[in-house]
């Protein structure tokens, strides 16, 4: 899996699903692609892309910390773009060396659920369905981008 791959459409939401480690991202890919249609990155940089050109994509979920384009850039990229598009794309991330101070700058982008790795799959899931309703969820360009 290299760059940004596209999944069949499971419901209303079109997940961007950034990872940059390759087992993680197949694995989050086949779980979440069972219920939600999935554009898949490997990287930050294809991540940046595939956000720039897919206006439909309504949650964001994506590891924080990765080599070149991490996840505050993609999450300040989508505060931006939320102007332009219109709406507020609500985000999860993910890490698996997150601190308090991680934890609250990607609060600082609207971002209401962190999920530390290992990844509970049904945790995961529920945050997704609870981004999917954004008068219940906060999401990326309400808040102040910092």
């Amino acid at each position: 899996m290299t760059g940004c791959e596209g999944g069949l459409p499971r419901s209303g939401i079109k997940i961007l699903l950034v990872e940059d480690d390759e087992a993680t991202l197949e694995l989050l890919t086949l779980f979440l692609g069972r219920f939600y249609s999935i554009t898949a990155c490997l990287s930050g940089e294809s991540a940046l892309h595939a956000l720039c050109t897919h206006d439909d994509i309504t949650v964001i979920v994506t590891d924080l910390r990765m080599p070149g384009v991490n996840g505050y850039d993609i999450l300040r990229l989508a505060a931006e773009h939320s102007c332009l598009i219109g709406r507020a794309i609500p985000a999860v991330v993910l890490t698996g060396h997150g601190t308090p101070e991680d934890e609250q700058q990607a609060r600082s982008f609207g971002v209401t659920h962190f999920q530390r790795k290992p990844i509970d799959l049904t945790q995961l899931r529920q945050a997704i369905e609870i981004c999917r309703d954004a008068a219940e969820a906060p999401s990326l360009g309400q808040a102040g981008a910092a």
